[in-house]
């Protein structure tokens, strides 16, 4: 389970990259669509998170400070946020035409 964790992680985290002007408009169109999507799984981890604990019942109550949204959201966003720096510093190919 953790090589497919890690093989997805890895996977994910290059964001998208082009190698010609025109591949490289669509790359960042990507990108800024991974962090778009990944702002957006944050707000929705935050804006739904439940109630707090009470302090007064030891009835076993316990919620994580960061649930599965967020976790995802900072992947996408640091794919994106890769993803254009990859792209801004790789030099563009000369095709055949």
């Amino acid at each position: 389970m953790r090589a497919v964790a890690l093989l997805a992680f890895l996977a994910l985290v290059s964001g998208c990259f082009g190698y010609n002007p025109s591949a490289k408009r669509w790359a960042y169109a990507g990108n800024s669509v991974l962090i778009a999507g990944g702002g957006g799984a944050i707000a929705g981890d935050i804006l739904t998170k439940p109630e707090p604990c009470p302090t007064t019942s030891m009835n076993g109550c316990y919620q994580p400070a960061f649930g599965g949204g967020m976790v995802a959201g900072v992947f996408l966003v640091t794919a994106g946020i890769i993803g254009i720096v990859i792209n801004a510093t790789r030099p563009n190919v000369k095709g055949s035409r």
